[in-house]
C-alpha cells in the first residue's frame, strides 16, 4: 500500500483527493490542512466588503472528501524532501511514498513597508472577516463623529481582487449611506495601481473602468505604493500621500511560506514542475495550485494561478501518479483556459471566455450571469452537488 499525503484543502488539493479516491491503486491517502472547512477563495473579496457572510463559502472538508481519504487538521510547517516526511505543528513528522502539494498563496507584499502590518489583506477567511469588521468600525466611528476621513478607502493593485473587491463596495455604499447617515458621494474609493485589468484587453478594460469611475470610484494608475500607514499610503516618484481610514493591499500573491522554508529552488515561493507535474528532483512529489510554476509551451511564460488551472494540474497530476504506479507513460500538462470573469458588482462583469474554439468578449449583466454559472460549475466539479446548492 501506498502512502500518499496532500497537503493543503483548497481547489488543487480537494481536486486531487476527489480522483484519488476513485484510484484503482492501493492507497492510503491523508489530507492535511490547517482548518476543517474548504473556502471559496474566489469569494473572499465578498466576505471582505461584508455583502456576504464567511459561512456562505465555507465548507467542513470531512463532508467533501471520501470516506476513503483521511483527513488531519494541523499546520505545515516544512516538508523533509530528502526523508519524504512533513513536519506539523502539532503531529510532528508525516511520512508518505508519494506527496501532493496544494498548499496555495498568500499575499505578496514587494517588502512595502506597513504593506504587512496596516494593510488589510484578502487571503484567507479569517483576514477576509477581519477587513468586514475594519469597514464596519469605519462606519461606526464616521456615524459618531461625522468625520469623513472614515469613508475613505484605498485599494492597492490593479488585478482581479482589488477590482472585484471595488465593484462589491460601491455596491454596498447605498445600504451604508442610508444606515450611517452619509450621501453616496461622500463616499471615496481610490485605487492606485501600476496597470489594471491586464488579463483583458483595452476595450474591456476600458469598459470596467469607466463603470466603476460613473460609481465615484478615482483611479491613480502607472505608480506604485511606497508605504502603507494606519492612516493612508504614500505612493508615486514624488512620494504623495492619501489619507484614508482602510487600505486594501491587493497588489498580488505569491505561494505558500512552506515552500521557501523547505528549501525548494523557487521564485515567490512557486517552484518550476515538470509536464507531468512532478519535481525532478523530488520525483515522487507533485505540486499543484499556487505553489507549482507550469510554463505555457508557445510562449513560455509561466502561467497566471487561478482557480481554474489549478483544477486541471491536480487532475493531470493525480492521472500522471497513475501512470506511473502502472508503468505508463506520462500526460503533458495541456491547459486550455475556458475563459476569465472580473466582477465589478453583482450585476456586471467583464468576460473573456472560450466558445468554440474562439474568444467572445462579454460585458455588463450577461457576464455577471456567467460568473456565477461558473462558480457553480467549479463548485459541483470539486465536491459535488451538495457544495454546489450551498454555494
Amino acid at each position: 500500500m501506498k502512502k500518499v499525503l496532500v497537503l493543503g484543502a483548497g481547489y488543487a488539493g480537494l481536486r486531487a483527493c476527489k480522483r484519488l479516491a476513485k484510484s484503482k491503486q492501493d492507497l492510503e491517502v491523508t489530507l492535511v490542512d490547517r482548518t476543517p472547512y474548504h473556502y471559496d477563495a474566489t469569494q473572499l473579496y465578498r466576505v471582505a466588503a461584508g455583502s456576504i457572510p464567511a459561512a456562505k463559502i465555507m465548507f467542513r472538508i470531512p463532508d467533501l472528501i471520501s470516506p476513503k481519504i483521511k483527513f488531519i487538521q494541523d499546520e505545515v510547517q516544512v516538508i523533509n524532501g530528502e526523508q519524504n516526511t512533513v513536519t506539523m505543528a502539532e503531529h510532528g513528522e508525516i511520512g508518505y511514498d508519494y506527496l501532493f502539494n496544494g498548499l496555495g498563496f498568500e499575499p505578496e507584499t514587494f517588502n512595502t513597508p506597513g504593506a504587512a502590518t496596516d494593510g488589510l489583506q484578502i487571503s484567507n477567511i479569517e483576514n477576509s472577516t477581519r477587513d468586514a469588521e475594519a469597514l464596519q468600525t469605519a462606519l461606526e466611528q464616521y456615524a459618531q463623529t461625522k468625520d469623513p476621513k472614515f469613508l475613505r478607502v484605498v485599494t492597492v493593485g490593479g488585478g482581479f481582487t482589488s477590482i472585484e473587491l471595488i465593484g462589491e463596495l460601491v455596491h454596498m455604499v447605498p445600504k451604508w449611506a442610508k444606515q450611517y447617515g452619509f450621501k453616496r458621494d461622500d463616499f471615496q474609493i481610490t485605487c492606485i495601481a501600476p496597470n489594471f485589468l491586464g488579463m483583458f484587453n483595452e476595450k474591456q478594460a476600458t469598459y470596467a473602468k469607466r463603470y466603476l469611475e460613473k460609481k465615484g470610484v478615482q483611479f491613480i494608475l502607472g505608480v506604485t505604493v511606497n508605504e502603507v500607514t494606519d492612516d493612508g499610503v504614500f505612493y508615486g516618484d514624488d512620494n504623495q500621500f492619501i489619507e484614508a481610514a482602510r487600505v486594501f493591499w491587493t497588489a498580488g500573491v505569491k505561494g505558500s511560506d512552506v515552500i521557501a522554508a523547505s528549501g525548494y529552488e523557487e521564485h515567490r515561493n512557486r517552484v518550476l514542475v515538470n509536464d507531468d507535474m512532478s519535481l525532478t528532483a523530488y520525483p515522487n512529489q507533485y505540486l499543484i495550485g499556487d505553489v507549482s510554476a507550469v510554463k505555457e509551451p508557445q510562449s513560455g511564460r509561466v502561467y497566471p494561478t487561478t482557480a481554474q488551472i489549478s483544477i486541471y494540474e491536480a487532475s493531470n497530476a493525480v492521472a500522471n501518479f497513475e501512470n506511473k504506479l502502472a508503468g505508463k507513460p506520462i500526460v503533458p500538462f495541456n491547459y486550455h483556459s475556458l475563459g476569465t470573469v472580473c466582477s465589478l458588482g453583482p450585476y456586471n462583469a467583464v468576460a473573456d471566455v472560450a466558445l468554440g474554439g474562439l474568444s467572445v468578449k462579454i460585458n455588463g449583466f450577461p457576464a455577471a450571469v456567467l460568473k456565477n454559472i461558473i462558480f457553480k460549475r467549479s463548485s459541483y466539479e470539486l465536491s459535488g452537488l451538495k457544495m454546489m446548492l450551498q454555494s
